[in-house]
């Protein structure tokens, strides 16, 4: 099964490499694209994100997308959701991380059942 991981991006410099990496080190074993929406932020997060893309190898595909003007975090998502491939939506804020395993913790119950949302625990750390 494939998910589809949705990161709006505007103005998370600080963030954003932290984020794509929590995307990288998922252990799930199935298929994940990951979809950067640049939402015209005036920061470097596109750039960051583009550099930290160009040096990886991995199995994940990573699109971005580019807005021509900001749209907001809503249309960002939609514009996300048009282009997905995957069998499951992730929707991911730029300025958050995934533990290592959650995208296989959330498909998990979807090994045997099929569910149209699938809910998860979550925590924040300061």
């Amino acid at each position: 099964m494939k998910v589809s991981i949705i990161i709006p991006v505007y103005n998370v410099g600080d963030y954003i490499e932290d984020c794509l990496r929590s995307v990288i080190r998922q252990v799930y074993s199935g298929d994940i694209e990951c979809i950067i929406v640049d939402d015209c932020g005036t920061d470097n997060s596109i750039a960051l994100a583009e550099r930290l893309m160009a040096s990886y190898k991995g199995p994940i595909q990573f699109i971005i997308l580019h807005h021509q003007h900001n749209r907001g975090l809503s249309a960002a998502r939609n514009t996300g959701i048009d282009v997905a491939q995957g069998d499951y939506i992730f929707f991911l804020d730029s300025d958050d991380e995934l533990t290592d395993d959650s995208i296989a913790t959330l498909t998990k119950p979807l090994e045997t059942e099929r569910y149209d949302v699938v809910l998860g625990f979550v925590t924040y750390r300061s």
